[in-house]
């Protein structure tokens, strides 16, 4: 009797044993759990160059509209690029032209709105990455880890989804409105643009964005361009608002135009 009693409880005490070592080898796993890698810092204030023109052989516009070799126009885009009238490069009219963004305040779109002597703001969260430029006070957000809307809405900067791939962050974006410009000089697309962007901090002052346009109506062949920022480190984000009214007044004044309707009076 008292054999099988130490017997018992040898066998108990050894389960014990055991069970408690599977209960620290547990605990010590979780500990040895490696942190989630936090994402690449992009957040910040940035500025470009004033650029006319996303062909990256021209970015000044001094050729031509239409005959860049680095676009690949399909005669639909090209009939609409012979036919804008920017404010810049060879075409460039300001008393007649017809850029959306000047001629009714429009907004900018994108990318155009990035392609400002101004500011914008890269804000991220774990879930939503935003984009904020001071001209207009416009903003677009970038959804993390998300699909796109089954049929997104058309809207000026599109709907943007994003990946981090690395130290870049891939957006896909879809939904534009085509009465946008890409660019001040006026290169056009339709409402099928597909836009891969590739956004990346090459250094601790310099933020790369490298574009891919597929665009079947607009483009036979994807083509790509590239924006490069340096950093501000003031915080300094000023209001700039551009409105049909200051539109209005601008050609009154100096290009002698009637106004087709009243104009607000300036504070």
């Amino acid at each position: 009797m008292r054999h099988q009693f130490c017997k018992s409880a040898v066998s108990f005490l050894g389960l014990s044993l055991l069970g408690m070592a599977g209960f620290l080898s547990g605990c010590s796993a979780g500990n040895n759990t490696k942190p989630a890698t936090p994402a690449p810092d992009l957040s910040g204030l940035w500025l470009g160059k004033a650029i006319q023109s996303l062909s990256p052989s021209d970015p000044m516009a001094k050729k031509k509209p239409g005959t860049e070799d680095d676009i690949p126009y399909t005669p639909w885009a090209l009939a609409r690029i012979k036919a804008e009238r920017p404010a810049a490069g060879p075409n460039q009219t300001f008393e007649n032209t017809n850029d959306p963004a000047l001629r009714y305040a429009d907004p900018d779109g994108y990318p155009r709105a990035s392609i400002h002597p101004m500011r914008f703001k890269i804000v991220q969260t774990p879930d939503y990455v935003y984009q904020m430029w001071e001209y207009n006070k416009s903003w677009r957000q970038i959804a993390l880890n998300k699909n796109h809307s089954e049929v997104p809405d058309l809207s000026w900067f599109g709907e943007s989804v994003g990946k981090w791939e690395g130290d870049t962050l891939v957006v896909d974006s879809v939904g534009f409105k085509d009465s946008t410009w890409l660019d001040p000089v006026g290169h056009p697309h339709s409402e099928d643009l597909h836009m891969i962007e590739r956004i990346r901090r090459t250094d601790p002052e310099t933020l790369v964005f490298d574009f891919t346009f597929d665009d079947p109506k607009a483009y036979t062949k994807p083509w790509s361009s590239q924006l490069t920022f340096k950093s501000k480190n003031d915080g300094i984000m000023t209001e700039t608002i551009y409105t049909i009214s200051d539109e209005l007044s601008f050609r009154q004044r100096f290009l002698n135009e009637k106004p087709a309707i009243p104009i607000r009076a300036s504070n």
